[in-house]
C-alpha cells in the first residue's frame, strides 16, 4: 500500500482519499481512524469492586487477550487485568478487524501481540505474549485461526 501525503497551508478543508481494491481490515482501520471510531473498551481495574472502582477506556491495542472466566470478561495488558461489561461475542464482532481472533470458547486473542506461537503435544499451539502469559489455541479453532492469520498479512 502506498502513502502520500500533502501539506497545503492555504487549504481550509482537510480531506483523505482513499483508493482501494476491496474493503479489508487494514482499509477499515484506517477510515475508523480518520472518523475517530476507532473502538475501545470501558473496563475497570479488576481487583476493585464494580460499583466503587473507576472506569478506563483500554485501546485495544494495548490488549493481550480477553479471558472469560465464571461469567466475567477480563481483558490483560501490561498494565494489568481489567474487568469488562462487554460479552466476549461483542467484543469478537467490534474488534475482528483489529487483530483479535477468537482460539477457544473463552478467549480472544491480539494477534498483533503475540510474541511466540509454539506447538505442544496433541495438535494443540500455544500463543506467548511478552508479559510471559501463554494462551492455548484449542484444536478446534486452529484451522480457523490460521486462516485469520493468513488473511491479516495478506491484508495488512
Amino acid at each position: 500500500m502506498k502513502l502520500n501525503l500533502y501539506e497545503d497551508k492555504n487549504t481550509s478543508n482537510e480531506h483523505v482519499d482513499v483508493y482501494y481494491t476491496n474493503m479489508r481490515p487494514v482499509i477499515r482501520q484506517i477510515i475508523d481512524t480518520v472518523n475517530s471510531e476507532r473502538p475501545s473498551l470501558q473496563g475497570r481495574p479488576a481487583d476493585e469492586d464494580l460499583d466503587d472502582g473507576e472506569e478506563i477506556l483500554l485501546d485495544p491495542r494495548e490488549i493481550y487477550y480477553l479471558d472469560h472466566i465464571d461469567r466475567k470478561l477480563f481483558a490483560y495488558t501490561k498494565n494489568g487485568v481489567f474487568r469488562l461489561m462487554n460479552t466476549l461475542a461483542a467484543c469478537e464482532e467490534m474488534l475482528w478487524n483489529y487483530g483479535f481472533v477468537r482460539v477457544s470458547k473463552s478467549n480472544l486473542i491480539n494477534i498483533y501481540r503475540i510474541k511466540q506461537l509454539k506447538p505442544d503435544l496433541n495438535m494443540k499451539v500455544y500463543a506467548s505474549f511478552d508479559n510471559g502469559e501463554r494462551i492455548c489455541i484449542n484444536r478446534s479453532y486452529k484451522k480457523s485461526f490460521n486462516e485469520y492469520l493468513q488473511r491479516m498479512r495478506r491484508m495488512n
